[in-house]
């Protein structure tokens, strides 16, 4: 019988035992609310926010920083649902909240009483309940997921958030949001709501992708629970697919050990490093998120990331954007792809005035050609060549066609003089010299 596949890819890790890295940042957060001070946790789409919100509040976990299940009550609360509720409501959910974790945690002498009408819960009965519930001796920490969706809540003025910065002053309670922006960055429905002194109170901590051992961490001690072994080419292939991403490390785990429970002796010897099944099964998963990470991205950061190693010194701003959307990383000094997939991906994307095929992307504006991103150094004459041919990129395109795009009226019959372009060609072009393949009494073609 199949072992039960271990690697999570739907949805947050509940579990402590199968949650894996964030130890500095575990730490941090828990040594910093066991002070009463408030979090704000900024991390892109999928880069395991919610898990580590689930991790924080696990009794076992935040007891080895000193915080105690009978003084530290925490309240996870999913914002998603929460833009159309108006103040009354959210002070109603909170407590209905706060009363389900103080029941769970057979706590006496109990919930305090909600009023029977929602629009009866004012500020001052929602301060009078939560200050019964810190008489008790807990300590209050909200975990306030999505928080970008209460953000744009239309109800909610200065005055709301302000009064939730006033609990914090009088009562031991501290808040934690999650959001893919800053607090201050985000878009509010009240744009005066950014006035509150809500939004001071906030230390902020960004969620990375994973430090590689880390992410070798992750794979094989998953691979571990599920009674199967990847041994080091098979991981080095899984982190070449994945990249240090928490999300897309789980994908690929996943396919692999699916993979290895239909074929047990698929991964018996190192795997190549051309394992067409593993990563087509891997891209097919990952191809939608690469696909909103690249929408969610401005034009100018589009471009940039297309020519990611030959613009990363001249636009500093832009690459500092981009490792903060968690979709480059610096590799020995030097910024790169998320992963080897995702670089596949950029380089497959349109961009006006912008050619691309295969590791090959010229900059027309620029009159700039890039192989995977590094400036290629071509006399006019190559430039002109190589444009034309990824232009008609794997069509053949007959040498009398192409002397004549590249010389024009100064065509003179000498095939030699082709030959010599593409000899200088194929040398810039080094390992992908063979994109530019010579159909034999015909011409060329670009192989993209």
């Amino acid at each position: 019988m199949p072992n039960s596949n271990p690697f999570f890819h739907r949805g947050p890790v509940r579990d402590p035992a199968y949650f894996f890295g964030r130890r500095q940042e575990t730490g941090q957060i828990l040594s910093l609310l066991g002070n009463g001070q408030s979090i704000a946790l900024i991390g892109q789409r999928r880069m395991g926010k919610t898990s580590l919100l689930f991790h924080l509040s696990a009794p076992a976990v935040f007891a080895q920083h000193g915080l105690s299940s009978t003084q530290h009550l925490f309240i996870y609360i999913d914002c998603g649902g929460l833009a159309g509720l108006d103040p009354p409501g959210l002070y109603r959910l909170l407590l209905e909240e706060i009363s389900e974790v103080l029941v769970e945690r057979g706590a006496a002498p109990g919930p305090p009483a909600l009023p029977d009408e929602a629009n009866s819960l004012t500020y001052r009965a929602f301060e009078r309940a939560l200050r019964e519930v810190t008489r008790q001796g807990w300590k209050l920490i909200l975990l306030l997921d999505e928080f970008e969706r209460l953000s744009r809540n239309p109800h909610l003025d200065p005055d709301f958030f302000s009064g939730l910065r006033a609990l914090t002053a009088r009562y031991p309670i501290a808040y934690v949001t999650a959001s893919r922006q800053p607090l201050l960055e985000l878009t509010y429905a009240d744009a005066s709501a950014l006035s509150s002194p809500f939004f001071n109170i906030f230390a902020s901590i960004r969620l990375s992708p994973f430090a590689e051992a880390d992410a070798r961490d992750l794979l094989t001690s998953l691979a571990t629970r599920g009674g199967l072994t990847f041994d080091p080419p098979l991981l080095d292939f899984l982190l070449d697919l994945a990249g240090p991403h928490p999300l897309f490390l789980q994908i690929a785990g996943f396919h692999a050990f699916e993979l290895a429970q239909e074929r047990p002796d698929r991964f018996s010897k190192p795997v190549r490093s051309d394992d067409a099944e593993l990563r087509r099964r891997f891209l097919a998963s990952v191809e939608e998120h690469f696909g909103y990470y690249w929408r969610n991205l401005s034009a100018e950061e589009q471009r940039v990331l297309a020519t990611l190693p030959a613009a990363q010194s001249s636009q500093p701003i832009i690459i500092h954007q981009l490792e903060r959307t968690c979709l480059i990383i610096r590799r020995n000094d030097r910024y790169d792809y998320l992963s080897s997939t995702f670089r596949a991906f950029v380089q497959a994307q349109p961009l006006p005035g912008m050619l691309q095929a295969g590791p090959i992307a010229i900059d027309k504006s620029q009159r700039q050609a890039l192989l995977h991103g590094q400036a290629l150094n071509l006399t006019p004459t190559q430039y002109t060549l190589l444009t034309y041919l990824v232009e008609q990129a794997g069509q053949v395109v007959t040498n009398e066609v192409l002397e004549q795009a590249v010389w024009g009226e100064e065509y003179i019959e000498d095939p030699e003089r082709l030959k010599s372009v593409i000899k200088g060609l194929r040398q810039s072009l080094g390992a992908e010299a063979a994109r530019l393949e010579n159909v034999r009494g015909v011409g060329y073609r670009f192989l993209p």
